[in-house]
């Protein structure tokens, strides 16, 4: 009896470690990002970009990370979600003129992250509304 308990133990313990690490590769994404952009207060150049969560136990908070420069932003999100589930991983910007503003992003599957949206876009709202379009990337470019 004592080496069944141990084993439903084992099993479960396996179960839930193999779930944790399933849930932590999906949760990190590379994309090829063609144009300068901002998250928050922070300017980016073109490149290639992974993004993941800061910590596994919390959605809020994510970091974008320049694949060959290191440089790095952390920021906040709040969830969404959609009733069509996305075959590929999206990045939507804001674009205003020649500025872009990473909005929202969704990772394989029907659940996104909106980007909270700084004091520098609401201010970048403000006065150029009317000229606001969105991009929409998906993990193979534009």
């Amino acid at each position: 009896m004592k080496h069944i308990r141990t084993a439903i133990a084992l099993s479960g313990l396996l179960v839930l470690l193999t779930f944790s690490s399933a849930l932590g590769q999906s949760d990190r994404q590379t994309i090829y990002i063609p144009f300068a952009f901002s998250v928050g207060e922070k300017a980016f150049s073109a490149g290639k970009y992974t993004i993941e969560r800061n910590r596994r136990e919390s959605d809020a908070v994510w970091v974008i990370r320049n694949k060959e420069s290191g440089d790095a932003a952390m920021f906040l999100t709040n969830s969404l979600r959609t009733n069509e589930t996305l075959d590929q991983t999206q990045f939507v910007f804001h674009r205003y003129e020649d500025l872009y503003i990473l909005s929202e992003f969704w990772i394989d599957g029907s659940n996104g992250r909106q980007v909270v949206t700084s004091s520098r876009e609401r201010a970048i709202e403000k006065a150029l509304a009317e000229k606001r379009q969105d991009v929409i990337l998906t993990a193979g470019g534009r």
